[in-house]
């Protein structure tokens, strides 16, 4: 018998089992490739699970801890307002980490997770990072802030933040920023949405082009606030 055929399925290994073989995958994998362990913690929203992550947030090894974040992350399946079973615990946690975190890459996935258990009583606290060095710390914010404003009105600040981020050097942030501004948010002041657009029509990236053009031809500014 072969050694495939002694693999045990994810789902069906003990919790410390899973945790050390979701740690292999966050150290050596691609961020963006399978992380089968990593995904059978989250269809695992047990009491225990949580702790064991919680419990790692504070670890030496940013490794240690960016597994702890994402298991935090997506631990569950999020209800209609985006929450998840663990949210109203895990939130406080992950904000406390913003100003201890010294690893942007641990940073930007703590920036996730807020935004991936919609964690809207985090907005300013997020919005301090909004020029912060790191590209992907600000990409993650661009991507984030849909599911941390207001989803009838957004704030000001957030709809400003989202402005700044639309003139990045880096065009992964500017579309992205773009895009959360006339297609995700609500209630954003035409006005400025009109400017920003107006900004970018010669972006030198062409997918930004295309989507401020259109956006400007049709006389749109953004979404508006619900009756």
């Amino acid at each position: 018998m072969g050694n495939q055929d002694r693999r045990v399925e994810p789902a069906r290994m003990p919790d410390a089992e899973l945790f050390a073989a979701a740690a292999t995958e966050v150290a050596e994998g691609d961020p963006l490739g399978p992380a089968p362990h990593l995904v059978a913690l989250h269809e695992r929203p047990t009491r225990a699970v949580y702790a064991t992550a919680v419990s790692l947030l504070d670890d030496e090894d940013p490794d240690v801890r960016e597994l702890g974040v994402r298991v935090l992350r997506e631990l569950g399946r999020q209800d209609e307002a985006g929450r998840r079973p663990f949210s109203t615990e895990a939130i406080p946690l992950l904000v406390g980490r913003l100003d201890r975190e010294q690893d942007p890459y641990v940073l930007q996935n703590v920036i996730s997770a807020l935004g991936y258990n919609a964690a809207r009583e985090a907005l300013d606290e997020v919005l301090r990072f909004t020029g912060h060095p790191n590209r992907w710390v600000r990409f993650h914010i661009a991507a984030v802030l849909p599911a941390l404003a207001d989803q009838e009105r957004i704030e000001p600040r957030a709809l400003e933040a989202l402005r700044s981020l639309c003139r990045d050097d880096e065009a992964d942030i500017r579309y992205y920023a773009l895009y959360a501004m006339v297609e995700e948010v609500s209630g954003a002041d035409p006005e400025l949405v009109a400017r920003s657009l107006a900004d970018l029509v010669d972006d030198p990236d062409e997918q930004i082009r295309e989507l401020a053009r259109v956006r400007l031809a049709a006389g749109e500014g953004g979404r508006s606030a619900p009756d």
